[in-house]
């Protein structure tokens, strides 16, 4: 199954998202049904529940943006993963490289929130990915080593949910600059080294993120072992987003 995750970040207000999938509800309906391919929507937080509702009779999914690190208790602002369960997700990005920027999530943050919601079977799609510096000083696999191994080895033996790790060159992130097709099979290969380390390399599929569109998808799906595309900004309009799941 190849997943098509939807990003829309805070980009659609509540209205507009609602009237975003009313508008599209057919073709929604229409492309979720393609054989092996998998629509998953990532609206806001308080869009979630009214999203699921409208399509809880389909075969698209819903996922979140985030997610607390911490049980329910007293933390202002922050959402559970039991509530995101209990209103109908059942995939969640994390590590996003926004919120590494905005946030400073740790490793530690990052593996606690891939088991809780391996314990609420929700799916995590966690992302990794480099900076322009580093592609171009050629760490760009020290850092993406580091990212998985910190993750992975408090997580290792303990996750009991299948899960999509992200490759999204920050550099890429809706700017258009997109990496060599050899560039992205070589990380993913590190990925695989790494998951493989751990044992953790039946676990988890990949997927690419960074500037997908209509133009330039049917050069990335020759990615080796690619399983899925996490999109950003072309998923904003709906005539884009078909076409890429079309092709």
């Amino acid at each position: 199954m190849f997943i098509y995750a939807a990003n829309w970040k805070m980009n659609m207000s509540f209205d507009k998202a609602i009237g975003f999938c009313g508008e599209n509800y057919e073709d929604f309906v229409a492309i979720s049904g393609l054989k092996d391919k998998k629509i998953v929507l990532f609206p806001e937080f308080t869009q979630i529940k009214s999203i699921h509702d409208i399509f809880k009779d389909t075969k698209i999914s819903i996922g979140a943006q985030d997610c607390s690190v911490n049980e329910p208790g007293a933390f202002t602002g922050q959402v559970s993963v039991e509530s995101l369960a209990q209103i109908g997700c059942i995939y969640c990005i994390i590590g996003h490289s926004e919120v590494r920027e905005y946030i400073r999530e740790t490793p530690e943050e990052l593996a606690v929130k891939i088991l809780r919601l391996s314990d609420s079977k929700i799916t995590p799609i966690f992302c990794v990915g480099e900076f322009l510096q580093d592609f171009l000083g050629k760490k760009y696999d020290i850092v993406i080593r580091e990212q998985l191994e910190a993750v992975f080895e408090l997580i290792a033996g303990y996750c009991d949910i299948d899960f999509y790790i992200a490759y999204e060159p920050v550099y890429s992130i809706g700017t258009g600059m997109m990496p060599e097709i050899c560039h992205v099979e070589e990380v993913f290969d590190l990925i695989l080294q790494v998951a493989c380390k751990f044992k953790l390399d039946n676990k988890i599929k990949l997927m690419y993120g960074g500037s997908v569109d209509e133009k330039n998808v049917q050069n990335f799906k020759k990615i080796k072992n690619l399983s899925g595309f996490l999109i950003g900004s072309a998923s904003l309009d709906f005539k884009k987003f078909k076409k890429i799941v079309e092709l």
